[in-house]
């Protein structure tokens, strides 16, 4: 019988894997089609208007249909296999060699977005001694100018701007091989922090399972190799942070979550959260070592790279204003703009304004939940600042992002890696990727898709919460 188990398993194993070839390889082809049709109207467009990435809607549905048949196969193959490889040992090298066609493939594949052709215009605009936070990517003009979507001043870090200028520096070749430069770096960060992963997992049963899920994951390899994605950098941070937390150096943390806002404006929001369990902790030294630090960066990147306060507003990604995109918040202007509804424009900004606090209430609610847990749990540990940290950044992207990308959560599943036993997080951060990712691609260009991207982790988040309170009446009856 157990024979006759294992054979089926690798049956199934064999069937999964066939597929997901297949099925990246024809993913690949259409990526490589989009890109060249895309290009070509691109570099002969002389008005300056933005182009769609697709001429039809069927195009990018078809290639989300794609996607989400990766998904599924991925799921079901997680399902088949997550009691297998717990006891034996393997090693890194042998598991990158046998992941190696995925990620290979993810390389190959031309992105789908035009994020990287901005981040690779805004390193070709420091190479020519112009400031791409204070001069924004409209003043310059390269051989990307045609790509680009955003033309708005930048809204990644200096750090970040350093892996701009080291792709930029190969566009006088050829501006795809400037885009190559920049996947490829993407690629090895995806690699590097999944060995942090097999590196911090040594004693877990799980470490083989989590290592091979994170490397193959669609929506990493998706999201931060093919479409390469500077949240690819972020993840290393927050896994390097999750580490540091565990092994107390908090100091380590602390500059750690600095490195990770000069590339993206993200962890900021996670900095009090470890300076409140500092205080708890009442490790005042660390803390008072923490802020000098603080202060010293913040100076430091004052002299260097952001001179003025337009500079530093500009990581607040001003482009966006007061546009929405796949949170609650496009979901409430959707249905303001329901022809059946027929309100007046007026009326529609005047329910938004009311709405909007209303929607972000919950998130500044939960942080200061999550701040101040420190004080309300006896045994708080490093372990639950590292989950709270990500379920803050859950929130935020649920509640606090009225424009709001797939590719945002991807950094989630880092923490989901790393804290694989906290069954409510794991679930609740899967689902809301995988919904969001796969919501953006197939079916953005339907009015209704903020619904599949938005309520079911609304949904699930609502059912923990129902039980929580079901438990503590269980608990005050008897």
């Amino acid at each position: 019988m157990l024979k006759a188990n294992d054979y089926n398993s690798t049956r199934k194993n064999q069937i999964l894997l066939g597929s997901a070839i297949v099925l990246s390889l024809i993913l690949c082809g259409e990526l490589a089609i989009r890109a060249y049709s895309f290009d070509v109207e691109a570099l002969t467009n002389h008005t300056g208007k933005y182009l769609p990435d697709f001429s039809s809607r069927f195009d990018k549905v078809r290639i989300g249909i794609e996607y989400l048949g990766l998904n599924i196969i991925y799921i079901v193959w997680l399902i088949i296999n997550k009691n297998k490889n717990k006891k034996r040992d393997i090693t890194f090298i042998k598991i990158l060699r046998n992941s190696s066609f995925f990620l290979l493939i993810a390389f190959i594949s031309y992105p789908i977005t035009t994020d990287i052709n901005l981040y690779v215009h805004y390193g070709l605009m420091d190479l020519n001694g112009i400031n791409p936070f204070i001069n924004p990517a409209s003043t310059f003009t390269s051989k990307l100018s045609s790509f680009l979507v955003w033309k708005q001043t930048s809204t990644y870090g200096p750090i970040s701007q350093i892996f701009f200028i080291v792709s930029a520096a190969f566009v006088a070749i050829t501006p795809s091989l400037g885009i190559y430069v920049f996947k490829l770096i993407c690629l090895l960060f995806h690699i590097l922090n999944t060995y942090l992963i097999w590196r911090q997992l040594k004693n877990s049963p799980q470490k083989n399972n989590v290592t091979i899920a994170y490397l193959v994951s669609p929506i990493l390899l998706f999201e931060q190799v093919t479409n390469a994605h500077i949240d690819v950098l972020i993840s290393t941070i927050l896994i390097t942070l999750i580490i540091c937390l565990k092994n107390h150096n908090y100091i380590a943390a602390t500059v750690t979550v600095w490195i990770g806002f000069l590339i993206k404006t993200l962890p900021i929001i996670w900095l009090p959260l470890i300076f409140v369990y500092l205080i708890k902790q009442q490790r005042w030294k660390s803390l008072f070592s923490a802020i000098c630090i603080s202060v010293v960066i913040i100076f430091a990147v004052y002299i260097i790279a952001l001179p003025t306060v337009e500079a530093w507003e500009s990581l607040l990604n001003p482009g966006v204003g007061n546009k929405v995109n796949g949170s609650l918040y496009a979901l409430l202007t959707q249905v303001l703009h329901f022809k059946i509804l027929n309100f007046s424009p007026s009326f529609q900004q005047t329910i938004f304004s009311i709405f909007k606090p209303i929607i972000l209430f919950p998130f500044l609610v939960c942080y200061l939940v999550v701040l101040l847990k420190p004080y309300f749990k006896k045994n708080y540990s490093e372990t639950n600042l590292s989950i709270n940290i990500g379920w803050i950044t859950l929130i935020l992207f649920l509640f606090a992002a009225p424009w709001y990308c797939s590719w945002y959560s991807s950094v989630l599943l880092a923490v989901v890696a790393l804290n694989i036993h906290s069954k409510r997080f794991v679930i609740t951060s899967i689902v809301f990727s995988t919904t969001s990712t796969v919501a953006y691609y197939l079916i953005q260009s339907f009015p209704p898709f903020n619904v599949v991207t938005v309520i079911p982790t609304l949904a699930l988040i609502l059912f923990w919460f129902r039980r929580d309170i079901q438990a503590q009446k269980r608990i005050v009856a008897n």
